[in-house]
């Protein structure tokens, strides 16, 4: 792969990564929806706030169009530390995720921050994912990095 390939993939998935972003912060489904593989026989998403992963297109799809039902707004959605690993047809791409939203239920506000994983890969379509995961430090490893510092 020439470097000028790799930038040019480099690029393409950032830009399913703002898509993303973007399709979070104004709550709509199906921007989120349209960077994944639809096609895709194992697609997994495995969100921090669910105690089991979402399996396959059916389910993922609807996660997101229930969004708008659980969350008012999204004051925020920042992506911080984005590293992207293009490995010839798949990519792997890492995050940090920082949100504010207003939940519907008496406008409360949740601010998760997470880190993230997604695997992408080269379709005819162009980048798309194929596998999507959440996680949140553990209570334990947050309350000794803050005695740490």
């Amino acid at each position: 792969m020439s470097q000028i390939s790799k930038i040019n993939d480099e690029r393409a998935i950032a830009v399913q990564i703002e898509t993303y972003r973007q399709g979070f912060l104004h709550l709509t489904p199906e921007r989120i929806a349209s960077i994944w593989d639809i096609h895709h026989a194992l697609l997994i998403y495995v969100a921090q706030e669910m105690t089991e992963p979402i399996y396959g297109w059916d389910a993922i799809r609807r996660y997101f169009a229930a969004l708008p039902d659980h969350i008012e707004k999204v004051l925020s959605k920042a992506l911080s530390d984005v590293r992207i690993d293009v490995l010839g047809d798949t990519a792997i791409v890492f995050f940090i995720s920082h949100t504010t939203a207003k939940l519907k239920r008496q406008g409360a506000l949740h601010e998760p921050t997470f880190r993230a994983t997604m695997v992408f890969h080269c379709t005819t379509a162009g980048w798309r994912v194929i596998h999507y995961h959440e996680s949140s430090l553990a209570a334990s490893a947050a309350q000794v990095m803050s005695s740490t510092r």
